[in-house]
């Protein structure tokens, strides 16, 4: 029996344990059963650790502008705050409106080339929905009803601001080739996409990281249009758990747009009642 409770050994059992979820899944008898099995695992896992503002499901992230994204593996969203549109109790008809939504992800078991660029199409089809700002100086921060007025340089902006942004990240077992050789492709595609539609961080459970760094300082940065390149990095035994600190900071400190969506989604246009007839009163003199 332990005398006190070790929460960083705790972190490592869960990454173990994922480890081994993304092991058995691939028992499985069916691709689709595999890939099911293998991301089941991965949101139950954040679901036990992020924040309780956040709830995990996958879907597909939509806007009010007409907007849809291909279907995410893993969709973290407002818990109180997000309306949530799902078509016959099935995942990959489930639909979440951009302006609660705060993270995406993507789950492979073995990452290749193909896999690494089918990963960056889904994210990019949900960074590149348009949050609904009719006043760009306000906001909220996530988990809240409270809309914030800031002064003109604190403006929301999707593009130029990261805490702006949906978070974008992608999570695999292992790497299916060299690690160089998922660097360099990393950087290739990197340099082909927009900064604000880059996936923000690579995680994999075995062989590391891929983030973005600063030469020089040596600096990791969330930002995916900062930094002088990319980089291959590991935690020892702590690579799934530094995605869980960055999925926190998101939580925690991102932004979005100050209109709550639920008023935006239901009705159709702008949501004015029209007036059909009227009667006024009757008069009791």
């Amino acid at each position: 029996m332990e005398h006190s409770f070790n929460s960083v050994e705790f972190l490592k059992d869960l990454a173990r344990e994922l480890v081994d979820h993304f092991s058995r899944a691939g028992k499985a008898t069916t691709p689709g059963l595999v890939g099911s099995a293998r991301e089941t695992a991965v949101r139950k896992k954040l679901e036990l650790i992020l924040p309780p503002a956040a709830a995990i499901g996958s879907g597909c992230v939509i806007d009010s502008y007409g907007g849809t994204s291909k279907q995410q593996d893993v969709v973290a969203y407002e818990k109180a705050n997000c309306p949530v549109f799902s078509i016959n109790d099935d995942p990959e008809t489930t639909f979440y409106p951009c302006e609660s939504v705060i993270a995406v992800g993507e789950i492979k078991s073995t990452l290749g080339k193909t896999e690494l660029e089918d990963s960056f199409q889904k994210i990019r089809s949900v960074k590149q929905l348009q949050r609904f700002s009719p006043e760009p100086e306000s906001f909220r921060m996530y988990g809240s009803t409270l809309a914030i007025m800031g002064a003109r340089e604190e403006q929301f902006d999707q593009k130029a601001k990261f805490g702006d942004q949906i978070y974008g990240f992608i999570l695999c077992g292992k790497f299916g080739v060299k690690p160089e050789t998922i660097l360099n492709h990393y950087r290739t595609l990197v340099s082909e996409t927009d900064p604000w539609e880059r996936p923000n961080l690579l995680v994999s459970l075995e062989d590391g990281c891929i983030v973005y760094l600063s030469a020089g300082k040596w600096v990791v940065s969330m930002d995916a249009s900062s930094g002088t390149g990319v980089a291959h990095t590991s935690i020892r035994d702590g690579n799934f758990q530094y995605l869980v600190t960055r999925l926190d900071w998101i939580v925690k400190h991102g932004r979005t747009s100050q209109i709550l969506p639920f008023q935006r989604y239901v009705l159709e246009g702008d949501g004015r009642m029209q007036i059909l007839s009227y009667l006024e009163y009757e008069s009791k003199t």
